[in-house]
């Protein structure tokens, strides 16, 4: 195979987990809004309060184990990658049955620190997650390690549809028989374990069919299997970190916010009802998030191969390309959601309860973008410590501003220290990635013109949604859906025209885009036929 060829072969590998893993990411933040609308406020506060202990357990098996376990495979030079294999399965085992073992025997005291006993049994069926992680793993990370992107792709998939689909079906089935939110909410997270099952009974259909059998035919030494344990928890709990940010945010929150709303003098259901409000925006966090992760996949493998290949003018091209992207698309979704939030809340979730927190919340789009593509810059420089060191930091700093600001400003004061905590991260990654790379020396990011276009995305967009509930009197859901649609649609338009005006985009960087020719046709007549 030429080198033409393997680079085809890399990035198609690329694309197709990219793919996947943005097929799931919208997938696993839309099934979050109908399950509301049936569950209400209280059963979404349920499934929000257990969410980051399964979305912990799906990140390590899609993201952090495969990825570490795909670079032993594909490194291995003496075809042992059987015995490591074995190995890493039986370690991995070991390791998660602990995990289980210590969540399923602690959930009384995980739910009184919640200040709700009601969640133990939905944090018990929570901890099953965990006892799948050992072999997706090792299945995803043998194939990708074999440059075999096609069942990881599809047993993600598999999985997360699956799991919507149990989700809501369990959920509309439970709620019309009269069950109460906490056992709507344990089902919920059945759901997830049915897909996880699925995506186990994939991933053997695809081992059976190349008749691989994981099995050892010799020992590794003690110290070489506590070595490489060793080095691939500490790898995968890393990578782990990065791509569960705002879970870890989440996850917070749910141990915080009730006993917080309550300490405010709040009644208990009340400050669980508010809880389930603030929960609506994770599904807008995470859409408005989902093309800085689509981005920052792909360009982990490919800034690390141009690092290897010491081209690092690449490196500056493609890290300035993806912050500048970040910017201008997160800036946008941050902005616009918080100009449309009262009718968005509306359309969604059925009123505006909690608008003013989910606008505030909105910000964080902005800052999550730069921290997720920053975050993924510095693991392809090799550089994975100091995204993990940042999060882990902003962790601590978002638990000690709950403590000050929820009692406060209730759930306003949550979203503002989510806001505050993605910042610090994305600030400490930025300063790493100039330190590292120069880029903001080297590349022009224009913040001034997309500042002033995102004024005038605002302007135009504030106008027309109170023009339209000028004359719309009913504040009907459906009414509130066309002023959120129409909105976003005409914002998104005034914003792109504005940055074709002011000249943010570069010829040669929107040739460099997916469709980047037929792009530059359209927005660029007059100067696609001066440059052709």
């Amino acid at each position: 195979m030429n080198h033409i060829d393997i680079q085809k072969s890399f990035w198609k590998g690329t694309l197709v987990i990219s793919g996947a893993a943005l097929f799931v990411k919208v997938l696993s933040a839309f099934y979050r809004i109908p399950y509301q609308n049936i569950a209400g406020d209280l059963g979404l506060y349920v499934y929000q309060q257990v969410y980051p202990f399964y979305a912990i357990a799906f990140a390590l098996s899609m993201y952090g184990f495969p990825l570490m376990l795909s670079k032993m495979v594909s490194e291995d030079e003496n075809n042992q990658f059987k015995n490591t294999l074995t190995t890493t399965l039986i370690g991995l085992s070991s390791f998660f049955i602990l995990v289980f073992f210590l969540l399923h025997s602690f959930s009384p005291m995980i739910a009184k620190a919640m200040n709700d006993l009601l969640l133990v049994q939905p944090l018990r069926m929570a901890s099953y997650s965990f006892l799948f992680v050992p072999f997706l793993s090792v299945a995803r990370g043998f194939f990708q390690g074999r440059e075999n992107m096609g069942p990881t792709a599809i047993s993600q998939v598999a999985e997360q549809f699956v799991r919507v689909a149990m989700i809501l079906i369990l959920t509309i089935w439970l709620v019309s028989a009269g069950a109460d939110q906490y056992l709507v909410g344990t089902a919920a997270v059945f759901g997830g374990l049915a897909g996880s099952l699925v995506s186990v009974f994939v991933l053997i259909l695809f081992l059976r069919k190349q008749e691989v059998r994981i099995e050892a035919y010799g020992r590794l030494s003690l110290r070489k299997t506590m070595k490489m344990m060793g080095s691939l928890l500490k790898g995968g709990i890393a990578i782990c970190i990065t791509a569960v940010m705002l879970a870890l945010f989440q996850l917070i929150d749910a141990l915080q916010v009730v006993p917080g709303l309550k300490a405010s003098g709040m009644e208990v259901l009340d400050a669980k009802v508010n809880k389930g409000i603030f929960d609506r925006g994770q599904p807008l966090l995470q859409l408005g998030t989902v093309i800085a992760t689509a981005m920052a996949l792909p360009l982990i493998p490919f800034i690390a191969k141009s690092k290897q290949d010491k081209d690092y003018e690449r490196i500056n091209v493609f890290t300035g390309l993806s912050l500048k992207f970040s910017f201008i698309i997160g800036g946008a979704a941050a902005v616009g959601l918080a100009v449309i939030i009262v009718p968005t809340n509306i359309f969604l979730y059925e009123d505006g309860n909690g608008s003013a927190a989910l606008g505030i919340l909105g910000v964080a789009i902005l800052f999550g973008s730069l921290a997720i593509t920053s975050s993924a810059i510095l693991q392809g420089l090799g550089k994975i410590s100091y995204p993990v060191i940042f999060i882990l930091s902003a962790v601590l700093l978002k638990a000690a501003l709950n403590t000050f600001l929820l009692p406060i400003y209730g759930i306003s004061g949550a979203a503002l220290t989510t806001v505050i905590s993605t910042a610090f991260v994305a600030l400490c990654n930025l300063i790493v990635v100039h330190r590292m790379t120069n880029v903001f020396h080297v590349q022009r990011f224009y913040s001034g013109k997309v500042i002033l276009s995102l004024i005038l995305m605002a302007i135009a967009t504030s106008l027309w949604k109170e023009l339209w509930f000028f004359f719309e009197t009913e504040g009907s859901r459906v009414a509130a859906g066309f002023a959120a649609v129409s909105s976003s649609l005409l914002g998104a338009l005034v914003y792109m025209v504005s940055l074709v005006y002011l000249n943010v985009w570069k010829y040669e960087e929107i040739i460099m885009l997916p469709k980047g020719k037929h792009l530059v046709k359209w927005l660029y007549k007059e100067r696609s036929s001066e440059n052709g």
